[in-house]
């Protein structure tokens, strides 16, 4: 594994607050749409499984019941939104901090319009 040197003075791509606040914003919409299926699918479960006798007797467990369903749904909604939904996103340079934007355009100049960073799920 080969670790990148870098100027610690020197402004980096990664630091920005921007793309920050940016990143954040997408962590939170994409694990809200992740959870969307089991949150519209679960109510519908458990009222058919209610109808059972077994169900009607056992009442201490339905609130142990939903939340293990809710694990096994996250279990496997998860990382099919991760790969449902890109995790790399980008950003105009334009958009950027004044000291990170012109550490990009002095150092590669119009060259670059965009620049892509990765979500993080």
């Amino acid at each position: 594994m080969a670790l990148s040197s870098f100027d610690i003075d020197a402004p980096r791509w990664d630091q920005s607050t921007f793309m920050g606040r940016l990143k954040h914003f997408f962590n939170i919409t994409d694990c809200r749409t992740a959870l969307l299926p089991d949150s519209l699918v679960l109510p519908i479960i458990m009222q058919r499984l209610e109808k059972y006798k077994f169900m009607q007797r056992i009442t201490f467990l339905h609130g142990p019941i939903q939340v293990m369903m809710v694990g096994v749904f996250l279990i496997f909604m998860v990382p099919a939104a991760c790969s449902l939904f890109p995790q790399r996103c980008s950003m105009a340079v334009s958009k950027l901090e004044p000291e990170l934007r012109d550490s990009i355009v002095s150092q590669y100049g119009d060259k670059v319009q965009r620049v892509y960073f990765n979500k993080g799920l």
